[in-house]
């Protein structure tokens, strides 16, 4: 089974895994990874290396952070460079998660799709669930007009 990290800045990890429980109902193989405020960051490297330990079938880790190049994002690719060498072949970092993103990765967990395949799912997904609506989009009609 796949396994799947969030580590995020603050409670957003947690705060994604509840969202999608809500939606999907319980999830499995998923891990939260948090960096609170005032934490070392130093020490965000070894609990995602665990976090990885923890959810690693053998089947690949994809691990979602909130930020492309921020502390969680480059912690996880330092504890990819200190796994053994098999293990780091099936760990992939997607930086930017949504919603959108973690409810495509829970859906290919749950369809047993393969890692390789997985990531570009989960970022295409990411980018096509964008989107902004504004009152200007509203067709007007005038209000002497019989509506039916």
């Amino acid at each position: 089974m796949l396994g799947i990290v969030i580590a995020t800045h603050g409670i957003l990890s947690d705060g994604l895994k509840d969202a999608a429980q809500v939606i999907m109902g319980y999830t499995e193989n998923i891990v939260t990874v948090n960096l609170l405020q005032g934490e070392d960051v130093t020490l965000l490297e070894e609990k995602i290396k665990d976090a990885i330990h923890m959810v690693n079938q053998k089947d690949g880790v994809i691990i979602l952070t909130d930020l492309i190049s921020a502390s969680p994002y480059n912690q996880s690719v330092l504890a990819i460079n200190h796994l053994k060498e098999e293990l780091q072949k099936e760990v992939y970092v997607v930086g930017g998660v949504n919603l959108p993103m973690l409810l495509e990765a829970i859906n290919a967990q749950l369809l047993g799709t393969q890692i390789q395949k997985v990531v570009p799912d989960v970022i295409n997904q990411g980018l096509g669930a964008l989107g902004s609506w504004d009152i200007s989009m509203v067709e007007k009609f005038d209000e002497d007009e019989d509506d039916f």
